[in-house]
């Protein structure tokens, strides 16, 4: 097998350099995840005290195992493919680390050993869904499960007739689509654990490109999982003026018109502002891409309302688009929490009113 030797924050792995990711390459790597990768390796240096157990269940290359062997006493790496366990074996000899190799189907590997891991991470090609029940119970208590999602035509809405089919939600198509796609992952994760009478909390979930990401805690609670009930609702959103509030409603609070709903979906916090903060401690100035990633979640963490996109808001209003950061900036000056929002280069976070917002378009 002839792989090439790449390096990615330091650590050594081999696989096929590609113009563009391919899902039948021999050993599959996607350098466009890295960001994901450093923000799941932050989160994991602020979440855990001590060194721990680490499973990546569909390691492929392994370069996500071995960026996380800086918080991992024992890790170990999964992968079904012959060549993806002989390239995980060569990383693991070039960066001088040492790691249980695995290979066996994941849901398998993850219904066989319950509570052995304090981390536990799945990155598959596409849905997460058929690995989720078996990892809620690979994880033990107070530990941190991440999970990535590619399938996001269904949640997001592009085909609303598979969201509705495997994660049981109705979806909407707008210009927030990835975020009510993101909140009914989150969603049907609480489902899957407290289906085992455990409790899962979001610390941080975010949107980019072609994926979504999920990172949350896990606890042994039913208690938990009940109060969280309260977290698991609908999103109504007004297409006339571009209203929209984590509730079902019938009517627009605001111009009157009906109203279209998705959900269920979670209507909670999806990511938490302390662990953001910390993690920007962690990444280093010089990784631009994912330095700005966690200042934005950081900012905009305590924002429910889902983002507005600018150029819709500034249409509803009949009025030209205003520079962002401007708007922005006067928003802020008017009292309310603002800030640009990770899911779009022209989403804004706020919990100002939508004719404040009309306003302000008109005004900057």
């Amino acid at each position: 097998m002839s792989l090439d030797e790449i390096e990615e924050r330091g650590a050594i792995l081999y696989a096929e350099k590609q113009d563009e990711p391919n899902t039948h390459a021999e050993v599959f790597y996607n350098p466009e995840m890295r960001t994901n990768r450093d923000l799941s390796v932050a989160a994991a240096k602020v979440y855990f005290d001590e060194d721990v157990a680490v499973l990546d269940a569909t390691a492929a290359s392994g370069v996500r195992g071995f960026r996380y062997s800086g918080v991992a006493e024992e890790l170990v790496l999964n992968d079904t493919s012959d060549s993806s366990v002989d390239a995980i074996r060569r990383g693991l000899d070039a960066n001088n680390l040492d790691a249980e190799v695995v290979q066996r189907d994941a849901r398998r590997l993850l219904a066989d050993r319950q509570f052995e891991f304090d981390l536990v991470d799945v990155d598959p090609y596409g849905s997460f869904l058929p690995f989720l029940d078996p990892a809620a119970t690979a994880v033990r208590r107070e530990g941190l499960i991440g999970l990535t999602a590619t399938d996001l035509a269904g949640p997001a809405g592009s085909y609303p007739k598979v969201g509705r089919r495997r994660y049981g939600s109705a979806p909407l198509k707008n210009e927030f689509m990835h975020e009510s796609g993101l909140r009914i992952y989150i969603k049907e994760v609480y489902r899957a654990f407290a289906r085992h009478n455990r409790s899962f909390k979001p610390l941080l979930c975010f949107h980019q490109g072609h994926y979504s990401r999920l990172m949350g805690s896990v606890y042994d609670s039913k208690q938990g999982a009940n109060r969280n009930l309260d977290n698991i609702g609908y999103l109504s959103f007004c297409p006339e003026c571009r209203w929209r509030r984590l509730e079902r409603a019938e009517e627009c609070r605001n111009c009157g018109s009906s109203v279209r709903n998705a959900g269920p979906l979670w209507t909670g916090r999806i990511s938490d502002s302390r662990l953001t903060s910390d993690m920007a401690g962690r990444i280093p100035e010089s990784w631009n891409e994912s330095k700005e990633l966690v200042d934005r979640l950081e900012a905009e963490a305590d924002i429910p309302t889902p983002f507005y996109d600018l150029h819709e808001l500034a249409s509803a209003a009949d009025t030209q688009c205003p520079p962002i950061d401007d708007f922005v900036g006067e928003l802020r000056e008017t009292g309310y929490p603002a800030t640009r929002s990770h899911f779009s280069h022209t989403g804004v976070k706020t919990t100002a009113p939508i004719d404040q917002l009309h306003d302000l378009c008109r005004e900057v």
